[in-house]
């Protein structure tokens, strides 16, 4: 559309004089159009910015428009506004030249918070008619009840509650629902005719009273209806009250009057399994939903905060059910180092008794130690205790056995060093060292103990974001600026040279032969509209040796973090809003975005397929074909890390020390195999074999997992 398209990249003038550069188009419908926009500066904080058609202006939309912005104006202004509610800027009329070359346009428009997430309603449809876990739901649901509890407060009924009004976040590593679309607040003389076409969607969600002339019952409690049609849908991934498109809504009406009310009884293997396998808990939610989707307001409820009370409690039944048993705790073992460095990192050192582990050893470790990384001045010498090594005998396990938490021992192997002090880190492919990045530097695990390692000069240590252990020994790094480069063992370092110094490199996938491919981000330059928000676009880099063969963007990305071969040969990238990218003969094709997650961590499988983790305790298995099908998780935390074995085991590291095995066997699904660690850190490195694991959490800690 002219108009629209004449928007982006102009100056809107809001209150106070304020500029909002508006940026590319991410959403429209019959009545306007949402725009990405920074603040006051073209580089300035990101806002949304909410534009009214001008062949709307005249109609009854100006006055939901306006009343959306009223309303946000004084959820926003309160001594405390609430987080789960999207923020409220400015509200202004903005004059700008039209395309058809006739008078100035007057656009009213709303600057409201961006929200760099994806919805309720897309996030139930990857799931494919399976409901969320129970704890996921119960962590959203409360968050939303906290927002209608304040909105309710201010005398103020939503009547437009549904998920696609239901923004999601990941903030701080922890998923946050947003309430939003404050459009139809305090509507009155609503007919049905005119209900069907404002509130579209809201067919299947809204109550029987908010059909009726005159709203004279519309309350909080509608509110309530719709909120529990919202938890029905979330626990039981299908509609509470479908229909067809098309149908008359006053046979949708109808039904939801006199039809019998949903139960998530009758859907039951439909439902999480937790939830599936615990009958009397999914009788007592379908007790408290019947309430609450009852067809006469007076029946429910007496508020959000009662209907709150009265579903949580099975809710968290639910989340207990399916906890692991818990782990015998673990203690660290025995080991002295000692550190000749002018480095100013601190080492950690352990001490204390340790848990005792299975005899045998590999061959292949704990011998000569690969000398430490530097680059110039003097070695870092260590002397340290022997360190127990990684038992991976060559005998096979049943599966049974390996999936039991119960028959895995977990032990500190190195106790923190501080809060977010590693923001990147790998295991060598034997698991008996690793290699991670602060914001002091290179430094180098082995041996339970931490050690300093200095970079040359020329490397800027703060750009690196991420490390791959190469098969000669040397390490591989990368990060922003275009930044790619190796260190050779004896502390040298070289840097390849890449065309663009606006990339960010974020993942990286290293072949024997002397091929590197990388991906991550660059500034977006096109002028085509695309179908995800950001300003970024994937970047995928191919290197033979040092020299640079390949630089491709896949627009219809905004950002990728990690790539892997498939045992077709073929490429394949994993990155933000579920997208997936293959990688073969040098072109870059944008399979799709699979889901609303984004994910982080992309592995090979046995099968010929792989697998992907990534936030919100997303994961997925892909075909060889590139077929995904979502996966279930014992976790909502965000998945950070991943790693397969020989014999098809897959094992992930998470946010708060969460490390789960995905079973090979079977209907594949992610058991949270570690209780309670010692440690609540993340998990940004793992290493398995068959019968342990190690993982490396980003405030230093490093622990181990052992198969009895």
């Amino acid at each position: 559309m002219p108009l629209r398209d004449s928007l982006a990249g102009r100056v809107l003038r809001g209150s106070g004089d304020v500029a909002y550069h508006l940026r590319e188009c991410i959403g429209e419908g019959g009545q306007g159009w949402v725009f990405r926009a920074n603040w006051d500066d073209p580089s300035g904080h990101v806002v949304i910015v909410k534009v009214l058609r001008p062949d709307v202006v005249a109609t009854e939309a100006l006055k939901r428009f306006k009343r959306e912005a009223d309303v946000l104006r004084m959820l926003s202004t309160q001594g405390r506004p609430n987080p789960y509610i999207v923020r409220f800027y400015d509200h202004a009329i903005a004059q700008v030249p039209s395309p058809y070359g006739a008078e100035p346009l007057t656009l009213p428009f709303t600057v409201l918070e961006y929200v760099d997430g994806t919805t309720l309603e897309k996030v139930l449809g990857d799931q494919k008619g399976r409901g969320l876990p129970a704890e996921r739901t119960r962590r959203l649901l409360r968050q939303i009840c906290q927002a209608l509890d304040v909105v309710h407060a201010q005398k103020v009924v939503h009547r437009d509650l549904k998920p696609s009004n239901i923004l999601l976040a990941t903030e701080a590593g922890t998923e946050i629902a947003k309430v939003t679309d404050f459009g139809l607040v305090k509507l009155v003389e609503m007919n049905l005719q005119r209900t069907a076409a404002l509130a579209g969607a809201s067919l299947g969600y809204a109550p029987p009273e908010q059909y009726e002339q005159g709203n004279q019952r519309v309350g909080p409690r509608t509110d309530l209806f719709s909120l529990a049609a919202v938890t029905y849908e979330m626990l039981s991934g299908r509609p509470a009250f479908p229909f067809n498109e098309g149908e008359n809504p006053l046979l949708i009406v109808t039904r939801i009057l006199n039809g019998p009310r949903p139960t998530l009884m009758r859907n039951r293997n439909q439902l999480a399994p937790e939830l599936e396998s615990a009958a009397p808990i999914v009788e007592a939610l379908d007790r408290e939903l019947t309430r609450a989707l009852a067809a006469d307001p007076n029946q429910r409820h007496d508020s959000i905060m009662d209907f709150w009370k009265a579903i949580e409690p099975h809710l968290r039944a639910a989340s207990e059910e399916k906890q692991p048993p818990p782990q015998s705790k673990a203690l660290a073992y025995d080991v002295t180092a000692r550190v000749e460095s002018d480095s100013r990192l601190p080492v950690a050192r352990n001490g204390g008794s340790g848990v005792q582990v299975r005899g045998g050893s590999d061959p292949s470790i704990g011998g000569s130690v690969a000398p430490p990384m530097h680059g110039g001045g003097s070695p870092i010498h260590v002397r340290a205790a022997p360190m127990p090594t990684v038992d991976d005998r060559g005998d096979r396990v049943s599966e049974a056995h390996a999936a039991s938490p119960a028959a895995w021992s977990w032990t500190t192997l190195t106790t923190p060093l501080a809060p977010n002090s590693i923001r990147g880190a790998v295991f060598r492919s034997t698991g008996d060292a690793a290699v991670a990045v602060s914001s002091t530097g290179l430094m180098r695990w082995e041996r339970g103990a931490w050690m300093p390692a200095s970079l040359p000069a020329h490397v800027p240590r703060t750009a690196i974001r991420g490390l791959r252990w190469l098969s000669d020994g040397s390490v591989l790094f990368f990060g922003e600026g275009g930044l790619v480069g190796r260190i050779a063992n004896n502390g040298s370092a070289n840097i390849w040279r890449v065309p663009d110094t606006e990339i960010t490199f974020l993942g990286a996938h290293a072949e024997p032969s002397g091929t590197t491919t990388l991906v991550g981000e660059r500034p977006y330059r096109g002028a085509a509209q695309r179908s995800v928000p950001g300003t970024t676009a994937g970047v995928v880099a191919q290197f033979n040796g040092e020299r640079v063969t390949i630089v491709s963007d896949a627009i219809n990305t905004t950002r990728l973090r990690g790539i892997t071969r498939l045992a077709s040969g073929v490429l394949v990238a994993c990155g933000d809003w579920g997208s997936i990218v293959r990688v073969e003969l040098g072109v870059v094709e944008h399979v799709g975005s699979i889901c609303g997650g984004h994910l982080a961590s992309i592995a090979p499988l046995g099968d010929g397929g792989a697998v992907t983790v990534g936030v919100g305790g997303h994961a997925l298995s892909l075909t060889a074909k590139l077929d995904a099908q979502l996966e279930a998780v014992q976790t909502t935390r965000d998945m950070l890390s991943l790693a397969t074995t020989d014999d098809g085991q897959a094992w992930a590291g998470s946010a708060q020390a969460r490390l789960l095995r995905r079973s090979p066997a079977g209907a594949p699904g992610w058991v949270r195999m570690s209780g309670n660690i010692g440690v609540t850190s993340s998990m940004i490195a793992i290493w398995a074999a068959t019968r342990s694991i190690r993982a490396i959490g980003d405030d230093g800690a490093v622990v181990e997992g052992r198969l009895a």
